[in-house]
């Protein structure tokens, strides 16, 4: 008798400076699944292909999203993607997972727009790398745009919303329990 096991992947998204990377590293810990963050992607491409630009750094995250979508392919493992992901994004993501057989859970991070605003301001002065700097977002009226675009993503599979207005998030419970039900299903 063959069994089928089902590939999983968790898609952690949703809006900027959420605590997204922070907690993809806790679940990463928790669960001992492969997870891959846009953010250090770019940053290793970023050390080896200097962006100056904001077109070069558009670059970078569209090759960062051309490996999420090589490992989708590849891999016979579970997955975790961080990321910001747009609407497009979100509409290719769900043909290959369904086309490769991958039980998805979304993790999608939001909170009130100035806590959001705030965050990302100050972690811009926490020696953060220069390819999260090609965008001015020091007025919160350029930033909201952003935030909403992030927000109309479609994301599909297992839905789980989270208010990241604080990170209690990252320590709840019932949260790591339902997550920790789909990686057992």
């Amino acid at each position: 008798m063959y069994y089928i096991i089902m590939k999983k992947v968790i898609l952690l998204g949703g809006v900027l400076a959420a605590g997204k990377s922070t907690y993809a590293q806790i679940l990463k810990e928790k669960f001992n699944i492969t997870t891959i963050t846009k953010d250090r992607l770019k940053e290793i491409l970023g050390d080896n292909i200097y962006a100056e630009n904001r077109a070069q750094n558009k670059a970078l995250s569209s090759a960062c999203f051309d490996i999420f979508k090589y490992l989708i392919k590849q891999s016979t493992c579970n997955l975790l993607f961080e990321c910001n992901f747009k609407p497009h994004e979100l509409v290719l993501l769900k043909a290959l997972c369904n086309e490769n057989g991958y039980k998805v859970l979304s993790i999608v991070c939001d909170a009130d727009n100035e806590i959001l605003h705030k965050r990302f301001i100050k972690r811009l002065g926490d020696n953060r790398h220069y390819v999260h700097k090609s965008q001015d977002f020091t007025d919160i009226n350029d930033f909201i745009p952003v935030l909403d675009e992030l927000r109309s993503a479609p994301y599909f599979g297992q839905i789980i919303r989270v208010n990241c207005n604080d990170f209690t998030y990252q320590k709840d419970q019932a949260l790591l329990d339902g997550i920790e039900q789909f990686l057992n299903d």
